[in-house]
C-alpha cells in the first residue's frame, strides 16, 4: 500500500512538471532600440573645417567629418560658392593624421557626389598633400 502512495506523489509530480514544461510562458524578448542621432544644430561647415585644422591625436574625428560633410552639405551649384568645400578637401588632405587610403576614399566619395568639381576637388586634394609634405 504504501508502494501505491508513493507512485501516486511521483506520478503527480511527472504531470505537474510535464504540464509546468508545457504551459510556461517564454520570456519576452528584449526591445532593442536605436538610439536617434544627436542632431547638432551648431554643426557648420566651418566646425568641420577646424576639426581638421586642429586634430592632432584621433583619426575618427576626421573621418567622421569627412562622413558629416557628405552627408550633410553637398556642393553649392555656384562655383563661387564652394571655395568653403574645397578649403575641408585642402585641410583634410593636408592633416597629418589622414592616411593615403583615407584620401583617396575622401576624393572618390566626393566626386561621386559632386561629378562637376571632380577637377578642383583633385587639385585642391593634391595642393593639401603637397603642403604636408613641407
Amino acid at each position: 500500500m504504501l508502494y501505491l502512495i508513493g507512485f501516486f506523489i511521483v506520478f503527480i509530480v511527472f504531470i505537474l512538471i510535464i504540464v509546468f514544461i508545457i504551459f510556461k510562458k517564454s520570456p519576452p524578448a528584449p526591445i532593442v532600440t536605436t538610439p536617434e542621432p544627436v542632431h547638432d544644430g551648431s554643426l557648420t561647415l566651418e566646425s568641420l573645417i577646424s576639426i581638421l585644422q586642429h586634430e592632432t591625436k584621433e583619426r575618427s574625428k576626421i573621418e567622421s567629418a569627412l562622413e558629416k560633410m557628405a552627408k550633410r552639405f553637398p556642393f553649392p551649384e555656384n562655383e563661387k560658392e564652394a571655395s568653403e568645400y574645397f578649403k575641408f578637401v585642402y585641410y583634410y588632405a593636408r592633416s597629418p593624421l589622414s592616411s593615403a587610403k583615407m584620401i583617396v576614399n575622401m576624393q572618390k566619395l566626393l566626386t561621386q557626389r559632386n561629378p562637376k568639381y571632380a577637377k578642383q576637388i583633385e587639385s585642391f586634394q593634391m595642393r593639401g598633400v603637397e603642403a604636408r609634405n613641407k
